[in-house]
């Protein structure tokens, strides 16, 4: 297999996380132009992706084990889940602001990824419908 084709089924396995670092990796060549300590903004916004990406993991093992459970058993489990992801960001957000060496704007930056890649993946799908409605006319 040639990285061509490992690059696609990546990204079609997992376009999220490919989004989100595509994002990082944008937001990371920015920050080493605009910033005064690169070294710390890049710490921070690896830190930052890295929890992401683990709550993204998080997200989809609660969804996969949710949807076997009955409604309000589903909807409890839903909402532990969260409310333990939304905590941890927290805690992340806690360490970035007391740790000298990792930059809290990088972490931030690194957090907010799974939003714009979100956002990316909606933009992608219905672009693909687009060109897929003109192709069927």
């Amino acid at each position: 297999m040639n990285k061509v084709s490992s690059v696609k089924d990546m990204i079609k396995k997992e376009p999220m996380i490919v989004y989100m670092i595509f994002f990082s990796l944008i937001m990371e060549i920015i920050g080493i132009l605009v910033v005064n300590d690169a070294k710390s903004y890049t710490k921070g916004l690896i830190f930052g992706l890295v929890f992401s990406i683990l709550k993204l993991l998080l997200m989809k093992n609660t969804i996969r084990k949710s949807v076997l459970m009955p409604e309000a058993k589903a909807q409890k489990y839903a909402n532990v889940q969260y409310l333990i992801r939304y905590v941890l960001t927290g805690i992340v957000l806690v360490i970035a602001a007391l740790e000298p060496s990792i930059s809290i704007l990088g972490v931030f930056i690194g957090l907010i990824s799974m939003k714009i890649a979100a956002y990316l993946q909606l933009f992608t799908i219905k672009r693909n419908e687009k060109s897929a409605n003109q192709l069927g006319k």
